[in-house]
């Protein structure tokens, strides 16, 4: 990887070429070499690169006929996200920092789009009907359809996570990308000591336990976008773990594979936990006292 990074780094059009070719299956790569352009030349060269890009993906959609609209609007968010989280952590000059004010920037889209829209089914009840039909066509059960309803609520909440796990690997990727061309600093010393702060981290907790006793549209749909951001933290305290006690690469390959798995859902919620403790107990408090 230090090989391709160096390479796209020598000419800007190869970096250009590579985020337009990735952009309509891989978007979040195309998000990463613009955070990594952007780290690189500064907030308008990463703007000029993106919006070469963003012609290219268009000029790509015209050629293969396929719906331009749809690619003009994927194209835009996904480069034009790229060049924000470029500008963060060049403000910040800080991962953790950049980490934070992606996680703050969701939190703060998912409570607008609840103020402008506060009945989020009105924007896809049809598609909703929809899927119900083929559910019932499928003999499914009314619990079942109830689930499948109950997502029109938590629209903004689904939408504010994905986005922020978008923006959160591509940051990390980027910043990644960044180091290996042998910039300042240290991607596996800044990832391991990542963490939500106090400031974040007080506000996210009192939400989590919110969530178990308050039936509130709010809660609910920042609960998954929380809860990510402690993945984040569970996933960095275990990599200092690993690296401190020298565990076997098997361990971590574990939980990353379970991800994949019908056990998702229980990995997020574990290694969540794991770094909502460690916002307050700071768990990798030992590794420093033995180093």
């Amino acid at each position: 990887m230090k090989v391709f990074a160096q390479w796209v780094l020598q000419r800007r059009y190869r970096l250009i070429l590579v985020a337009i070719a990735a952009a309509p299956i891989l978007p979040v790569v195309t998000m990463a070499l613009m955070t990594l352009e952007t780290i690189r030349r500064g907030g308008m060269q990463g703007a000029y690169s993106a919006a070469a890009g963003i012609g290219g993906v268009l000029l790509l959609a015209i050629t293969a006929n396929t719906d331009l609209n749809s690619m003009a609007v994927l194209a835009g968010i996904t480069f034009s996200a790229g060049v924000a989280l470029g500008v963060i952590v060049r403000w910040a000059n800080s991962l953790a920092l950049a980490f934070q004010g992606s996680l703050l920037l969701c939190v703060v889209a998912v409570i607008g789009a609840m103020v402008i829209w506060p009945d989020p089914g009105s924007l896809i009840g049809a598609t909703i009907d929809e899927f119900v039909g083929v559910l019932r066509e499928n003999n499914a059960t009314e619990e079942q359809i109830a689930v499948i309803r109950g997502w029109s609520s938590l629209l903004f909440g689904l939408l504010g996570a994905f986005a922020f796990a978008q923006l959160a690997t591509a940051l990390l990727l980027g910043y990644w990308l960044n180091s290996l061309d042998g910039a300042e600093g240290s991607f596996g010393r800044e990832f391991r000591a990542l963490k939500l702060g106090k400031v974040l981290g007080i506000p996210a907790t009192l939400l989590m336990a919110s969530y178990l006793v308050l039936d509130m549209a709010v809660v609910q749909n920042l609960f998954l976008l929380v809860l990510l951001g402690f993945w984040f933290q569970g996933l960095a305290v275990t990599h200092a773990w690993a690296k401190a006690r020298r565990w076997h690469p098997a361990i971590l390959g574990v939980a990353y594979v379970l991800l994949v798995t019908p056990l998702t859902g229980l990995v997020i919620l574990a290694m969540g936990s794991i770094g909502l403790v460690d916002n307050w107990f700071d768990l990798r408090a030992p590794l420093r006292a033995v180093a």
